[in-house]
């Protein structure tokens, strides 16, 4: 028998009846928070930018030009450069470097004339140039070229008064005693400085302890802008140490036809008008590599915010932040000027987008725009793009029901491939791709049919007409297509209206000898699927150049050289040799399995397809490279390589309810069933 608590008196009004109990006795109000003013942050930011400024003009940049324009010349070049820095020094002696005599004949420059561009301190007060055998030709012009981007104070770029005269051995010495513009003149690279350090102080401190509008702003940026930031250091400094990018060939013949005017579709043109729209202001391919670093910063921060609203757990993302930031395979690809990086954005905002439908329940309308118009730049990015954008917006349109996003995600990439296809390419002037872009496949296979030792006779006269056949045989690699179409005597005109002709002497030879087929396939597949295998990662040519040659003017240029020796360490020792660290650096390989455990863990516990559409697009760019690849390059599987750790992060996701209940309001965390 439970004892009762003795009974407690109660205080009784005067007039009787019922106790009454006191009031408990109010709490003071909790102080309110009260926010700095936005000017005064706006200071303090002010000069946290201005107290950075000095040390990034003094120790980032790249050495100017001088450049010096004469007629152009038809024999190679030699000669040395001496230069002062400092006022009553004596002058600094050298020979100038084979890249420094190499002809640029582009580049705006007139035709029929070349430059030679010899790279000197930024703080250089004077310099004299002797370039020999040049003494029948007469320089025109020199000018000092900043290459940290176009003078925006002072009078800027201009002609400098210089004096030339023929030496006894037949050189030719041009001297200029005031280099201008000075260091200190402000460039664009101060002014991009100045605002996006400001703006970061600035956003940061309203963050904290700011009030109003930017400061509501700024702390619902926070979300995904604390992955965003590592990345972007990361890859930031990739792009300053190997300035201006990673630049292969495919890059600099766009640059060249940007150029020229004359725009061709064998490298696709709406590429080439992304480097146009972000290179051309400034004359250099280099902004694009650094606007790249900032949109794949932002995208992957923002499809990590999303990770967190499925529970995914912190350590797996901020686990993801370090991979990709420490990931060699990743920084190299996301600065370079190819178009398969460009590419891998819009893979990466796809698999952004279906996850925030998959969350919400449904597609919105605003979602579904954004949707297709990344579905058409897939379809315009690449000539194999129609393979992956078609099923993604088929598999969209029966996944999600609602009739005003589905007509607008069809609508926007509809209109936007049309636009860019059909008037954008007329306005251009740009010319269709030759017959050889689309045989390029059927030319490899080519290639295994020549060195058939049962060869029939009218299959060899007919190769023999596109090119000789001891060519064939001695260019034929089962790696790669590229010595049998690049600087070989293929007659490209030739293949014009003959795909069914040379496709029937391809499967002809399939059925005469269908294991050489399936071997010349796995080879050229190997490095897809393979530990080891050749495998292409860039230009890295050494010494810190990773820009193809070129004639364009399109040289590098280090910010910051005393680092490239260790990037380099760290590319050349993992990459080197055949072993275990080259294997999860950089084949490809380790990013697929990764990216199929990710994909049947994710299938397992979400028991949805929805998953599996968020990256059904590297789904489908591994398996057409599987089918349709030329070359092993690892930019082909950049798209597997970005989306393989953040699949096997989402694999910790509990699983998502469905329904009704499951759609979250915007910014809500979405519900999960717990396991």
């Amino acid at each position: 028998m439970a004892a009762e608590a003795p009974a407690v008196p109660s205080p009784v009004s005067p007039g009787g009846g019922a106790p009454s109990v006191p009031a408990p006795k109010a709490s003071p109000p909790a102080p309110s928070r009260r926010g700095v003013p936005a000017s005064r942050l706006a200071l303090v930011a002010l000069a946290a930018m201005l107290a950075l400024w000095p040390a990034f003009k003094l120790h980032l940049g790249p050495a100017n030009e001088l450049r010096v324009r004469f007629p152009a010349a038809g024999w190679p070049l030699a000669g040395q450069v001496s230069f002062t820095v400092e006022k009553d020094a004596p002058p600094v002696l050298r020979p100038l470097t084979p890249v420094e005599v190499e002809q640029v004949l582009g580049d705006g420059i007139p035709e029929g004339q070349q430059e030679v561009r010899v790279q000197l301190p930024r703080d250089a007060r004077s310099a004299e140039v002797t370039l020999r055998p040049l003494a029948d030709l007469t320089v025109e012009q020199v000018t000092w070229f900043p290459l940290r981007g176009a003078v925006v104070s002072g009078p800027g770029v201009r002609a400098l008064p210089f004096e030339q005269h023929v030496n006894p051995d037949g050189s030719r010495t041009v001297s200029v005693a005031r280099l201008r513009p000075g260091f200190w003149n402000v460039d664009v690279a101060d002014v991009l400085f100045a605002v996006t350090v400001w703006a970061f102080f600035w956003l940061v401190l309203e963050a904290r302890w700011g009030q109003g509008r930017a400061a509501a702003f700024a702390r619902r940026q926070s979300g995904w802008a604390r992955y965003a930031l590592l990345p972007l250091l990361s890859w930031g400094a990739w792009w300053l140490i190997f300035f201006p990018g990673i630049i292969s060939y495919d890059p600099l013949v766009q640059w060249e036809q940007l150029q020229t005017g004359r725009l061709e579709d064998w490298h696709p043109a709406f590429h080439t008008f992304w480097l146009w729209l972000v290179g051309g202001p400034f004359g250099s391919l280099a902004p694009v590599g650094a606007l790249q670093a900032v949109l794949f910063a932002t995208v992957l921060g923002k499809v990590l915010e999303e990770l967190g609203h499925w529970r995914v757990p912190a350590w797996a993302r901020w686990g993801v932040v370090a991979w990709v930031t420490l990931s060699p395979a990743v920084g190299s690809n996301v600065i370079a000027a190819w178009k398969d990086a460009p590419f891998t954005l819009m893979c990466l905002a796809v698999m952004l987008l279906v996850l925030r439908a998959e969350r919400r329940g449904g597609l919105r309308v605003a979602d579904a725009a954004w949707l297709g118009a990344c579905l058409a730049c897939i379809t315009l990015l690449r000539h194999n793009g129609p393979a992956l954008s078609v099923p993604v917006l088929v598999l969209c349109l029966w996944r999600y029901g609602d009739r005003r996003a589905r007509g607008t995600m069809v609508s926007v990439m509809a209109l936007l491939t049309f636009m860019v296809r059909g008037p954008g390419y007329a306005l251009a002037n740009v010319a269709p791709a030759p017959p050889v872009l689309k045989q390029v496949l059927l030319v490899h296979r080519l290639g295994a049919v020549s060195k058939d030792p049962q060869l029939p006779p009218e299959d060899a006269r007919v190769l023999e007409e596109l090119m000789p056949l001891e060519q064939w045989r001695k260019r034929y690699a089962c790696l790669s297509v590229g010595p049998l179409v690049f600087g070989s005597p293929l007659q490209r005109e030739k293949l014009a209206g003959r795909t069914l002709e040379l496709a029937d002497i391809a499967w002809r030879y399939a059925k005469r000898h269908p294991e050489q087929v399936w071997d010349q396939q796995v080879c050229v597949t190997r490095y897809v699927w393979a530990p080891e295998g050749d495998l292409y990662i860039g230009p890295f040519n050494g010494g810190g150049n990773t820009v193809d040659p070129n004639q364009v003017g399109v040289r590098p240029h280090s910010w910051f050289t005393p680092a490239q020796n260790f990037y380099e360490h760290v590319i050349f020792d993992s990459y080197g040799k055949h072993g275990l660290l080259r294997t999860l650096v950089w084949q490809p390989s380790s990013s697929l399995y990764a990216f199929v455990l990710g994909l049947v863990v994710v299938l397992w516990r979400q028991r949805s397809l929805g998953a599996l559409l968020a990256v059904m697009t590297a789904v489908l760019n591994t398996l057409a490279w599987l089918l349709l690849s030329p070359n092993p390059d690892l930019r082909f599987l950049f798209p597997t390589v970005l989306l393989a750790p953040l699949l096997l992060a989402l694999a910790l996701a509990p699983r998502l309810r469905r329904g009704s209940d499951a759609v979250a309001k915007p910014g809500a965390p979405a519900a999960v069933e717990a396991r």
